[in-house]
């Protein structure tokens, strides 16, 4: 992302780098697709184990407050040890034997060990000293219009004016301090990207305010001079500082450099004619955000010019670049000015936002779900029926069609409509609110930033379970009509639901729930890999192709890509605990089989290419539903109004008034 110098841009380097994504996005691919099944039976267990018992006390506390989850103050009571402390925490585990608890503190210290639950916040920029900070929601905020390269603000003055905050303003030097221990666990290279990105998002709402500041004077001569007299009656109290402070004034054109900078320079020294080339900024500076000029740069007066200058002399360049991190900038001695101003997600979700993803991935389910109706059909009846099973997709669904009439195509309906109505209504707020706890409570910042593909993975997986309690009985009802529609296509979804839990006097109702473990199996394994497939797809081509952002359509496209690799990756991966849930769902024995012992009695009977079957037809279903599914959740909260950019905040600052 930062260039700090033409001659530091390597080519090469810059096309590796571009198709890193690529290659990133297939061994990750493959990465997940094999720890997704042996991932370590003790750390989910007992990851699982923390996320309950801590949800639990979450949610009991937030619950009952209907304007948002104050994560702050869940987090400002958790630390307090009063007198009544003891009997909170035991209501938090919701009657958990002391063995749970102890092992669930024995395991909160295991996973928790370098972790803590204060969390750096962005609110330190609102008190920057020099102006009125503040986070505005990103549609109403008022950056966005300036160019890039503005004739009144230089991007080396907003660039150098950002290192010079970060380095003397309380409140910026937290926030970066802040992001330097957030980022302080990646690799170096990675370190270097983000914190790049954010000086350069950083520099822009700078700019931003800069020229707000310089439109709202008389002048712009009387602007610079209002801003060195603000600088300085914030900043200037040391020597040091006044110097640095000079030099910034110093980057601006002469005309409209203040007079007042005298008091920045050293008065026992004039030159009549500056000597030396244009030097290139100190290797510090290239190397750390924070750096400023070292004390060898002096602001003199250069009579010649009749203009302060900064000796040794420094180019003071501006580059566009077009870089391959997924943002335009432009690219200075000072550091990267970003194409857009700094920006974070809305830090509290409220119930009502939850209640919105979750009737945008309710109506985005259940759409998809029927257009595909006829593939699911066809990928059941080939899991049920032996003489299918080496048949063509095309094949299977003309030999249902020539039997049972084109109607053979929609059994089910019912039971695929309401289903996945829930699952989607389920799936996608609690995968949203369980990746936030994890990533916000759980963990501190600098370690959810290195285990961001594990949180994504937990919060999928939570997020199935949920969805799955609801699912199973809807399942089970849906593959007994599929699968023997002369008993059950007559009874409908209700009749069917009360068939299936009373042909049993012994299990009753819980024969509903008998492919439960099958469907949790497939679904946390699909659920847990379509979320984090899904995200670095999408990660992967906006690196490649940046401009893919900046329409709706293409972005919409993107989505849509994204979802079929996902769906397609995720399908592969579930199939075999598919195929189980099928055979145990359309047997009407009386015994409730688990996966392993679905698995063996199918492979004893069929051999292990049962397993497998239907795959073709079930990754055309999947890569089909999941793609619609993505698509019509963002175009659902687009119309809902609870798009990311919906929830994105800016930062903006109004500089004060020195008259």
């Amino acid at each position: 992302f930062y260039y700090p110098s033409p001659h530091r841009y390597d080519h090469n380097e810059a096309q590796r780098a571009r198709k890193g994504p690529v290659l990133n996005f297939i061994v990750l691919s493959s990465y997940c697709a094999i720890i997704t099944i042996m991932r370590s039976v003790l750390f989910w267990t007992s990851l699982l184990l923390v996320c309950s018992s801590r949800c639990v006390g979450f949610l009991t506390r937030s619950l009952p407050i209907r304007k948002s989850f104050n994560l702050n103050a869940v987090k400002h009571n958790e630390l307090k040890r009063g007198p009544e402390y003891s009997n909170h925490t035991a209501n938090c585990f919701g009657g958990l034997s002391r063995r749970g608890i102890i092992g669930s503190a024995f395991t909160t210290g295991l996973l928790l060990s370098s972790c803590t639950l204060a969390r750096a916040s962005d609110n330190s920029l609102e008190d920057i000293a020099i102006g009125d900070g503040k986070w505005t929601m990103l549609k109403n905020s008022k950056g966005g219009a300036l160019p890039l390269v503005d004739p009144v603000v230089p991007g080396p003055f907003a660039a150098y004016s950002s290192r010079f905050l970060i380095n003397y303003d309380e409140g910026t030097s937290r926030w970066w301090e802040g992001l330097v221990k957030k980022y302080s666990l990646l690799p170096e290279n990675q370190q270097a990207v983000k914190l790049g990105r954010s000086f350069g998002s950083f520099s822009r709402s700078v700019q931003l305010a800069l020229d707000e500041f310089l439109q709202n004077s008389i002048s712009v001569k009387e602007g610079y001079v209002n801003l060195f007299k603000l600088f300085i009656d914030k900043y200037g109290t040391t020597e040091e500082a006044r110097r640095q402070i000079g030099l910034l004034f110093a980057i601006l054109p002469s005309p409209y450099q203040p007079s007042e900078m005298k008091m920045c320079t050293k008065s026992t020294y004039t030159v009549d004619r500056l000597n030396g080339s244009l030097n290139l900024p100190p290797k510090n500076m290239v190397d750390d955000m924070k750096s400023l000029l070292p004390v060898e740069f002096q602001c003199f007066y250069d009579k010649s010019a009749k203009a302060f200058s900064i000796n040794p002399p420094i180019s003071l360049y501006e580059i566009g670049i077009d870089e391959e991190f997924g943002q335009t900038a432009t690219a200075t001695f000072a550091g990267p000015i970003g194409a857009k101003s700094l920006e974070r997600e809305l830090p509290n979700f409220s119930m009502d936002l939850y209640t919105l993803f979750g009737i945008s991935g309710g109506a985005g389910c259940a759409l998809t779900h029927s257009v595909v109706i006829p593939l699911d059909v066809v990928k059941t009846r080939t899991q049920t029926d032996p003489e299918m099973a080496n048949r063509s997709l095309l094949q299977s669904a003309s030999n249902i069609i020539k039997n049972e009439g084109p109607t053979g195509l929609l059994l089910g309906a019912q039971a695929t409509l309401v289903g996945y109505l829930w699952y989607g209504c389920s799936v996608y707020p609690s995968y949203t609110f369980f990746k936030r706890f994890i990533g916000q409570s759980l963990f501190s910042p600098e370690v959810a930033i290195v285990h961001v593909n594990d949180i994504a993975l937990i919060a999928g997986a939570l997020a199935a379970v949920i969805a799955s309690l609801g699912l199973t009985p809807l399942e089970a009802a849906r593959i007994r009509t599929v699968a023997d529609p002369a008993v059950y296509r007559s009874k409908g979804l209700i009749g069917t639901l009360h068939y299936i839990a009373t042909e049993d006097e012994l299990l009753g109702w819980t024969k509903l729930y008998a492919g439960f473990a099958s469907l949790l199996t497939r679904q946390v394994i699909f659920g847990s890999l379509k979320f984090l497939a899904f995200e670095r797809a999408c990660e992967s081509i906006f690196k490649l192709w940046p401009a893919l952002q900046d329409a709706t359509w293409t972005s919409l496209l993107v989505t849509l890509v994204a979802g079929g690799i996902s769906g397609t990756l995720s399908s592969v991966v579930s199939q075999p605990a598919d195929s189980v849930l099928t055979y145990v769902a359309q047997s009407s024995e009386s015994e409730n089989l688990g996966v392993v012992e679905g698995s063996l009695i199918m492979v004893q009977k069929e051999g292990i290419g049962s397993l497998f079957r239907g795959m073709g037809s079930r990754c055309i279903w999947a890569g089909s539903i999941i793609a619609g599914q993505f698509l019509l959740y963002d175009v659902f909260r687009s119309f809902l109004g609870v798009s990311k950019d919906d929830l994105s905040q800016v930062f903006e600052v109004t500089l004060f008034s020195t008259s």
